[in-house]
C-alpha cells in the first residue's frame, strides 16, 4: 500500500467535514445546507436543467436526486415543469424564494476559496484542481460505472 494514500484520505475527510460545517453555518438562515447547495447552485447557473443533467454533473444516483428534488420542492426552492414537447421530460427551475440562497452559496464559494487558497499560488491551485479532477475521474471510472452496471442487472 502506498503510504501517501492514508494522507490523501485523511485530508479529503478533513476538507469534507470542515466544508460541511462552514457551509451549514453560513446557510443557517436558509432552508438548505451542505447537501442541497450543489443543486441550488447548479439550477442557478443552468435554469431549466433536467434531473438527468444534474445527476450526471453532480455524479449522484437517481434515488438521492429524487429525494433532494422532493425536499427542495417542499421548501418551495424549486419548481418542476414538464417539457412542452415531451411530458415525460421534467425541467427544474429555482423559485424567487431560492434566489437569495443561491446568491449566498455563490458568495460562500468565493469566501471559502479565499480561505482554502491562502498562501498558495494560482499555478499551485490550478495544479491541485487538475490533480483532484483526475482523481475524481479515476474513481468515477471504477465506482460509478460499476454502480451503473450493477443497477442494470
Amino acid at each position: 500500500m502506498n503510504d501517501g494514500f492514508s494522507d490523501i484520505q485523511k485530508y479529503i475527510s478533513i476538507f469534507d467535514r470542515l466544508m460541511r460545517m462552514y457551509y451549514d453555518r453560513e446557510l443557517s438562515g436558509f432552508e438548505i445546507g451542505w447537501g442541497q447547495q450543489f443543486y441550488i447552485e447548479y439550477l442557478y447557473d443552468h435554469p431549466g436543467a433536467t434531473p438527468q443533467e444534474m445527476a450526471q454533473f453532480i455524479r449522484v444516483d437517481s434515488a438521492t436526486l429524487t429525494k433532494i428534488i422532493r425536499k427542495l420542492t417542499e421548501v418551495e426552492y424549486i419548481r418542476v415543469k414538464s417539457d412542452a414537447r415531451d411530458r415525460r421530460v421534467k425541467h427544474l427551475f429555482l423559485t424567487d424564494k431560492a434566489v437569495p440562497a443561491a446568491e449566498k452559496v455563490k458568495r460562500i464559494h468565493g469566501d471559502f476559496y479565499e480561505i482554502l487558497s491562502a498562501g498558495i499560488s494560482a499555478e499551485e491551485m490550478d495544479a491541485a484542481v487538475q490533480t483532484l479532477r483526475q482523481m475524481a475521474e479515476n474513481v468515477t471510472q471504477k465506482v460509478w460505472h460499476k454502480r451503473e452496471r450493477h443497477h442494470d442487472k
